[in-house]
């Protein structure tokens, strides 16, 4: 775990990021992170070769 500051708020933590399959709701990947991590570090681990399409956030 760790900390990390966003705006004036310290947060301290993990975070979870999730692949899931956006047309049945099925997740088929899951990545746990120190909550200092960014996201798009991660974003590579969440696919797995057989998308379509990709939606995230502005992370």
């Amino acid at each position: 775990m760790h900390q990390t500051k966003k705006g004036n708020q310290w947060h301290f933590g993990m975070k979870v990021h999730i692949g899931v399959d956006d047309e049945i709701g099925l997740i088929h990947r899951l990545e746990t992170t120190a909550a200092n991590t960014h996201d798009r570090e991660v974003s590579h681990k969440l696919l797995h070769g057989h998308e379509r399409r990709v939606f995230g956030e502005a992370g």
